[in-house]
């Protein structure tokens, strides 16, 4: 079992797809918004297990809920502040929880006793580090593999197109609140 905030990102949305794909269960933090009933159904067509909103998590209705599944083994933080500490919290003992993202711009605090008692692991995630201690043919081979799974349509992103004339629209609406899709230059030959 995974559990992820900021699930409804394309980071999460792909989270979801290849956990699936390796019969993982995701339990996937989003936050509350307008069209939440159309975001969780299309969390749920790529393979979500649990969708719940940020303010359920740490309640005790949220540790019912998710009482008859194996305690997380990977926690995903792209967010920081209250939602890294309740998700480190139902994390299994010897678990890792990795932060590749400050959202809330609050800091992870995560409470001594998971850190001593529960063994709780906290990492860092920086893709440009990443391609900075890898090879050219590493890259390219995580690339492909990454291409792969689009072509086969075992890897879906949930994107807007624009033309590359409609640059500036694009990117008005990549800077708007609660947005649910990446904005994608097309360039035509």
């Amino acid at each position: 079992v995974i559990i992820q905030n900021g699930a409804n990102s394309a980071v999460g949305q792909a989270v979801i797809q290849l956990a699936a794909q390796r019969e993982v269960k995701t339990i996937n933090i989003i936050r509350d918004r307008p069209d939440l009933g159309d975001t969780v159904e299309r969390m749920k067509s790529y393979g979500a297990y649990m969708v719940v909103t940020e303010d359920k998590l740490g309640t005790p209705a949220f540790h019912r809920l998710i009482s008859d599944l194996p305690k997380p083994k990977l926690g995903l933080n792209c967010v920081g502040g209250t939602s890294a500490t309740e998700i480190a919290r139902v994390l299994e003992k010897d678990s890792t929880l990795v932060t590749y993202g400050g959202m809330s711009r609050k800091p992870v605090q995560v409470p001594t006793s998971l850190l001593i008692f529960r063994n709780i692991q906290l990492r860092g995630f920086w893709l440009s580090r990443w391609v900075e201690e890898h090879s050219a043919e590493e890259r390219l081979a995580m690339i492909n593999n990454c291409w792969d799974l689009v072509k086969s349509k075992r890897l879906r992103m949930w994107a807007e197109r624009y033309p590359l004339e409609d640059f500036a629209a694009a990117l008005n609406r990549t800077t708007q609140a609660q947005r649910n899709r990446k904005a994608i230059l097309v360039m035509k030959p």
